[in-house]
């Protein structure tokens, strides 16, 4: 099933992909960046699906680099596969290009070769009848020899080159050469140009190389222009060229893509009807050099634009990144996770396959396990599609919400905690992986790093872990009090606080949860911050106090409710431990079980009982930190939200001020209906 957002990238590149006649222009490479599971394989596959009827190429360029070498080889896979038959559309024509190919690829020495090159020459210039030039041809591939990390180029070349093999053919190649800028002022033969460049392609130096391989590719792209503006094929090619690129970080990837929009800006005023579709886990350094300053994490994903009018549709509007002065230029965009109703699109069929008994209680199934995945998730694609995949995997008459529960688990037979992490983390240096489940207690990033105790000194995790912050691959932004923060993906922090959890105790005693948590609380900048941490260690009391006492300066006239409401929120989202003991127990039972010992006068009793309440189950997407980390699984029915409504009435009868008492009411009538 493709999400919309994969469906809107398909209809963007299918807008560049249709041409009027008389249309010629050049679109920059649409260079898609994602990290791992982010689906951009799955979406190429869909693209490579979906394009079949123009011509196309798909390569994936991590899988080449074994028996690839150069962009070259990149170049003539994805010429050889262009030029295959299409029915309704008339084959490509690339016989400069063949020609280069076949001189670049010579391995012969300079007697011979120049023989070769000029039986070559002479095949050319006759105009032979096609068949018996075929044949010449055969034999001048062999006689030139076996090309270079490519088997099978000899017999690939001829079809280019098949029905083209003119004079004209010959001296269009002969006027194109002699645009090369060479050294000296001796104009050179034809022949002579191809020796030179098969030397510097072959023996030359790296900027040699270079050149040999930007004239190569000047030659393809002017081959590919005249295929569509000469001999009718402005009329008959209503279609551009796809190219898709998967892996476009790799050596090879990234060699070829600085290749061709290098060769593309050598010639600006020329158009080429390229549609170039590349995805790549990091940014590629053809992309580092051409931007400006540093990166802002996350900035590429500003190509998600919100609708122009309120009804419509979403926008993708790519960030086109231009080198000073002009020239060579990408669109590149970052694929966003998948929102709320994508999850619950894709959610729907698993729904429809689960027994009646999993889903009792449940008036409105499929917009709840979706809400709920993507809580989970936070729309992450590969985890949104684990997830579901395991719901599968058990006794009919288990419920939903213990399924997810035991999924989620970070242990067990239905675990998949330890395979998301292992795909999640991939990248990540070891030594960053074992202790990033203590930076996962923080809240952001910044406070795992500056957190000194949490580390031994000279430890190397505070750097990685700044470095980290800025790594479009395992971090985001979000956003809370006015301020951007880098932190750990939801998923990601939600697994390594499993795995936190399961960590066993010291000689000492303290729990390596309960210790980190106590050293972010003592190093906390701020009341709310300390109080989060005293409930993410279990001092509910602690926790309570805080806020009783911050509920009765409000009582007093010293701060708004408003502003106790959104400490409160900060506060609830604190992560609670996972408990095997626990995991049996439902909502209620779990509420019980935390205010059992809760003394103390009927405000604090109710304070204490709406932070546990709140800390369990799951919240509207109205509340002020729906941003930050949550457990829907606490709670999946919702069922405690009427003990919030209750303990926010209550409290709003002890505030003398109406506007403080009616944030109240506003906020225990979000609490009302469901959040699903």
């Amino acid at each position: 099933m493709q999400s919309r957002r994969d469906l809107m990238i398909r209809t963007f590149v299918g807008q560049r992909l249709v041409r009027a006649r008389g249309g010629h222009a050049r679109h920059p490479v649409l260079l898609l960046l994602g990290p791992r599971g982010s689906g951009k394989t799955a979406l190429a596959g869909h693209l490579e699906n979906w394009g079949r009827s123009a011509p196309m190429a798909a390569l994936d360029l991590a899988a080449l680099d074994d028996g690839a070498h150069h962009p070259v080889d990149v170049l003539a896979r994805i010429a050889f596969q262009l030029n295959a038959r299409r029915p309704d559309f008339p084959p490509l024509a690339l016989p400069s290009f063949a020609v280069l190919l076949m001189a670049l690829s010579a391995e012969a020495d300079p007697e011979s070769r120049d023989a070769a090159l000029g039986q070559m020459r002479e095949a050319l210039r006759a105009g032979r009848a096609e068949d018996h030039s075929l044949e010449v041809l055969r034999d001048l591939v062999t006689s030139v020899g076996v090309p270079v990390g490519l088997p099978g180029w000899s017999a690939a070349i001829v079809p280019l080159i098949q029905g083209w093999q003119r004079a004209r053919v010959w001296w269009r190649l002969h006027r194109r050469l002699g645009r090369v800028p060479r050294g000296g002022s001796r104009a050179q033969l034809p022949a002579d140009v191809l020796v030179e460049l098969n030397q510097h392609f072959r023996h030359g130096t790296a900027a040699q190389r270079e050149r040999a391989e930007s004239v190569l590719l000047q030659a393809f792209l002017a081959d590919l222009q005249g295929a569509y503006t000469k001999h009718g094929g402005d009329r008959a090619r209503t279609l551009r060229c796809l190219v898709l690129l998967d892996n476009a970080d790799s050596e090879l990837g990234d060699a070829f893509l600085q290749a061709l929009v290098e060769a593309r800006a050598a010639a600006p005023g020329q158009p080429d009807p390229l549609v170039v579709v590349a995805c790549a886990r990091r940014p590629p350094e053809v992309l580092r050099q051409l931007e400006l300053g540093p990166r802002p994490l996350g900035g590429y994903l500003e190509c998600w634009q919100p609708p122009e009018r309120e009804d419509g549709p979403e926008l993708f509007v790519p960030r086109v990144v231009t080198r000073p002065g002009g020239g060579a230029r990408l669109e590149v965009a970052q694929l966003r996770p998948l929102d709320r109703a994508e999850v619950q699109e894709q959610a729907g069929p698993y729904v429809k396959r689960m027994p009646s008994a999993a889903l009792a209680g449940l008036t409105h199934p499929v917009a709840w396990l979706g809400r709920t995945v993507h809580e989970l998730t936070r729309g992450h694609p590969a985890a949104t599609r684990i997830v579901l995949e395991a719901l599968e995997d058990f006794a009919p008459e288990v419920p939903c919400g213990r399924r997810l529960r035991m999924v989620m688990a970070p242990e067990g037979p239905h675990s998949v905690a330890d395979a998301l992490l292992d795909l999640l983390l991939q990248d990540v240096p070891q030594e960053l992986r074992d202790a990033l489940p203590r930076a996962a207690a923080a809240v952001t990033l910044g406070q795992a790093a500056s957190a000194g105790d949490l580390w031994r000194q000279g430890d190397a995790p505070p750097r990685l872990l700044r470095r980290l912050a800025h790594d479009d691959q395992h971090a985001e932004r979000i956003t809370f009090d006015g301020h951007q923060h880098s932190a750990l993906p939801d998923i990601v922090r939600r697994l390594l606080l499993g795995r936190l959890s399961l960590a066993p105790a010291p000689p000492d005693g303290t729990s390596p949860w309960d210790a980190a948590h106590a050293v972010l609380g003592a190093a906390a900048e701020s009341g709310r911050v300390g109080a989060y941490h005293q409930l993410a260690g279990g001092d509910v009391q602690g926790a309570a106090a805080y806020l009783h006492d911050r509920f009765l300066a409000v009582c007093g006239g010293g701060g708004s409710a408003q502003a106790w409401c959104e400490e409160l929120s900060w506060i609830q989202r604190a992560p609670r431990r996972w408990e095997p003991e626990a995991q049996g127990r439902s909502a209620g039972a779990e509420f019980q079980h935390r205010i059992a010992r809760t003394p103390g006068p009927h405000d604090l009793v109710m304070v204490t009982r709406l932070l546990v309440a709140g800390w369990i189950t799951t919240h509207p997407a109205t509340d002020p930190y729906a941003a930050l980390w949550s457990d829907p699984l606490g709670d999946p029915a919702a069922a405690l939200h009427p003990k919030i409504v209750d303990a926010l009435q209550m409290l709003s009868g002890r505030l003398s001020d109406e506007t403080d008492h009616d944030v109240l009411w506003q906020r225990a009538a979000a609490y009302e209906r469901k959040p699903w």
